[in-house]
């Protein structure tokens, strides 16, 4: 043996020991095992669940390609031996679909467009401001978030009757300006923000519409954009307030047309030409929402990057 070789000292481990060994490899072994099996299961409940929400999507598309006799019956397979393509020309054409998209991105434009200039600064407001009924005010705006939109339809339509807002499109906007909910959401958003950043600010004798609009905003942009769209979708389906708050066809949108698609003088209504239309509607809702999920699951868990599945 060389002189410079450390001798490898060993030592006979008890059998005591050896089965502690054991079992320990075991519980860990068993341990992976239930792990990888609660993965496997967690996996299945989740494409249980999305394919429970996406089967009235697909069952709907596949209606909307059906000939009336097989529309009528209410199938529930989504299998369509022969796929009628026409039906969305017709639906498209019945319901002027192009007049009242024109009308349904105008309304929804307007109201993106302009109820930020109300939204972010009363947001901020609330958030970083102190003032004299502040909580009065909030409480009031609170509750009547709380309130269901049905419950005032008829004293705002009195209301809007009086000072001529009924069939315009300024009595179609003006309630979205102050929405509620885009106020708690932008206030929620700026009391996520250090209190330090909106300190250092005041320290550098910054204005407020400087700290709000090239500090505070910037730094909730994921919670901006997921405003922009959930608002877009809102107004994009908007049915009962354009309804209510329109005579004629010149403001209508798309909602209240394809409703026309279902009231026919005789014989039963085409539900696969209703549904070729309503398929038209989802259309830009879904390719918006396929885009820009993933700005919405990072305003969602607090501005976080979210990793890629």
């Amino acid at each position: 043996m060389d002189k410079h070789t450390t001798p490898r000292l060993t030592r006979a481990y008890s059998p005591r020991e050896i089965r502690d060994t054991q079992r320990f490899l075991f519980q860990v072994r068993l341990k992976r095992r239930l792990l990888y099996c609660l993965k496997i299961v967690n996996y299945l409940l989740l494409l249980a669940v999305g394919l429970l929400f996406v089967y009235p999507f697909a069952w709907m598309a596949s209606m909307s390609l059906r000939p009336l006799i097989e529309a009528l019956s209410f199938a529930p397979g989504l299998w369509v031996s022969d796929p009628q393509w026409s039906n969305y020309l017709y639906a498209w054409n019945q319901a002027r679909i192009f007049h009242y998209v024109g009308n349904s991105i105008k309304y929804s434009v307007l109201v993106m467009g302009l109820q930020y200039f109300t939204l972010i600064p009363a947001a901020f407001a609330f958030a970083t401001m102190k003032f004299r009924g502040k909580k009065l005010l909030w409480g009031a705006k609170f509750l009547g978030m709380m309130l269901p939109a049905e419950a005032t339809f008829i004293p705002v339509y009195y209301f809007y009757s009086k000072l001529g807002l009924v069939d315009n499109w300024i009595g179609l906007i003006l309630p979205s300006l102050v929405a509620m909910f885009g106020i708690f959401m932008f206030k929620n958003a700026f009391e996520a923000i250090p209190a330090e950043v909106l300190e250092a600010a005041r320290m550098d004798k910054a204005k407020n519409r400087t700290i709000m609009l090239k500090i505070m905003v910037p730094m909730i942009a994921p919670v901006l954009i997921t405003h922009l769209i959930t608002s877009f979708i809102s107004n994009w389906n908007e049915y009962y307030w354009v309804l209510v708050m329109t005579n004629s066809e010149k403001l209508r949108t798309l909602p209240v047309a394809l409703r026309g698609l279902l009231q026919v003088d005789e014989g039963v209504p085409q539900w696969n030409v209703a549904m070729a239309g309503t398929m038209i509607q989802l259309a830009p809702i879904l390719l918006m929402y396929i885009f820009a999920s993933g700005k919405i699951k990072a305003a969602m868990v607090g501005n976080r990057k979210v990793k890629k599945q």
